[in-house]
């Protein structure tokens, strides 16, 4: 026997809003389209507002009411978020935005066990995302669905259970059409009991038969055909801020928030990024876009916050931030540290994670390393390039001796220096037009120091470079 699981979120925005914006007084969520609050948090509920009552009976029962608009778009993509969160423990997931999840449970149950088991991991998942929800589990996938969406949370009900709950629900908790509702009401046909005991062909005739197909479906055993959720690729986030914010240092909570979703996207995944995009939307001006780079790919939310206060630390706003943003676009497998058994206990910063330090104050161009080049003139055997880049030549087996400390450009000398070792000719550059010839020796100045000189074919003494 199949078995169904839903899950109705009945105040999923007004949750998102509350845990992101961190708030503590009476909100209720208005919708545009009736004009009547649709989800109210629990301060709000104190003050006596309830779902249905228009704006301005709200703010009568409650003067420091806060209101936020509803957003369907905004609710769906943090459906999604929770379904992305509920793969981990369940395969077969099918979204019915905005509010609902339907998950097949009978595969589950080989891997799990048994139902308990199984719940007992689903339960952690939803907890830590503090969300409103009702449940219903059933062998009749419509059906689980009417239940849940009724609000009274049922445990596991077989078939004959399963038309005993619907029964006791009103015709308006089997999800029909309001036209539909209001003709039955009209009979005097309040309760689905009521509904039940008349024979279906005579509701057909009288009522058509869209209402006798879906009161089959409450006992049919399959779901319409509906594509299996996928959790997406990469992750992006946005957020709405309730409030304003002016200050960059401000925005670090809502930040912190939106980094520790991506975290646990990427936990999920077994995955790291090398680097993130933040933007900042702010008010009648152009946004701010920051993008964000590691020395080595992190998924650590707190590691990727500390890169990102030092960014906000030299973040001047043109105007108050309205909206916010946060997208990892490359997504890279995540490789198992290697450890050493005898290094002994290391300090907190690993080399990549300072280096991300050093470039998020310094800049990404600020901090480098260097590599050698196919050139022998010393001042372009070398060039720059990004920390922990693979070198790209090979360093020769037999190198003659070079100094640790290379000036900027050669210094000329005005006497003959002594010389301590044969000369060695370097001669080249005609391909790029800055031919040179110089034979260069290991030299002591008149300050006793090791130093690398080099004379030119016209007789003329320079100092190249200094040795440690």
């Amino acid at each position: 026997m199949m078995l169904w699981l839903y899950l109705h979120f009945p105040a999923l925005l007004l949750d998102t809003l509350v845990r992101d914006n961190a708030v503590k007084t009476p909100l209720v969520v208005l919708s545009h389209a009736s004009g009547q609050v649709c989800q109210a948090n629990t301060q709000a509920r104190e003050f006596g507002i309830q779902t249905g009552n228009d704006l301005g009976t709200a703010s009568a029962l409650c003067h420091g009411l806060q209101v936020a608009d509803y957003d369907e778009q905004a609710e769906t993509a943090r459906l999604h978020q929770l379904a992305t969160l509920l793969y981990q423990v369940s395969a077969d997931i099918f979204p019915y935005p905005p509010d609902g999840l339907l998950i097949k449970v009978s595969p589950m149950l080989k891997l799990y066990g048994s139902l308990d088991n199984y719940w007992h991991h689903l339960l952690p998942v939803l907890a830590a995302e503090s969300v409103d929800y009702h449940f219903a589990l059933s062998p009749f996938p419509e059906a689980a669905r009417q239940l849940a969406r009724a609000g009274a949370d049922r445990g596991f009900l077989t078939a004959e259970t399963t038309k005993e709950a619907l029964s006791a629900l009103g015709v308006h908790g089997l999800g029909l059409t309001p036209k539909q509702v209001l003709q039955l009401e009209r009979m005097g046909i309040r309760q689905a009991s009521q509904l039940f005991s008349l024979p279906l062909d005579s509701l057909g005739q009288r009522f058509g038969k869209p209402l006798t197909a879906h009161l089959r479906g409450l006992t049919e055993s399959i779901t319409a055909q509906q594509t299996s959720f996928r959790p997406p690729e990469h992750f992006h986030q946005s957020l709405e801020l309730m409030h304003e914010i002016a200050n960059s240092q401000t925005l670090c909570f809502p930040l912190q928030r939106m980094l520790k979703e991506m975290e646990k996207f990427l936990h999920v995944r077994e995955a790291v990024t090398p680097s993130i995009v933040v933007v900042l939307t702010q008010r009648e001006q152009e946004d701010k876009v920051l993008e964000i780079s590691a020395a080595a790919p992190e998924s650590a939310a707190s590691r990727w916050m500390s890169l990102l206060q030092l960014h906000l630390e030299k973040l001047k706003l043109d105007a108050p931030v309205t909206h916010l943003r946060l997208d990892a676009n490359i997504l890279l497998p995540r490789q198992s540290p290697t450890q050493d058994l005898f290094a002994g206990k290391r300090g907190q910063l690993t080399p990549e994670e300072l280096v991300s330090l050093m470039q998020a104050k310094a800049g990404k161009e600020g901090v480098y390393s260097l590599t050698l080049q196919n050139d022998h003139r010393p001042e372009r055997a070398f060039r720059r390039q990004l920390p922990f880049e693979p070198c790209q030549q090979t360093l020769p087996t037999h190198l003659p001796a070079r100094p640790a400390v290379l000036h900027t450009a050669p210094r000329p000398l005005f006497f003959r220096p002594e010389l301590l070792t044969p000369p060695e000719r370097i001669s080249g550059g005609w391909w790029d037009k800055s031919p040179v010839q110089r034979d260069y020796f290991v030299a002591r100045n008149k300050r006793g120091q090791l130093c690398w000189v080099f004379r030119t074919a016209t007789g003329e003494w320079f100092e190249h470079g200094l040795f440690c």
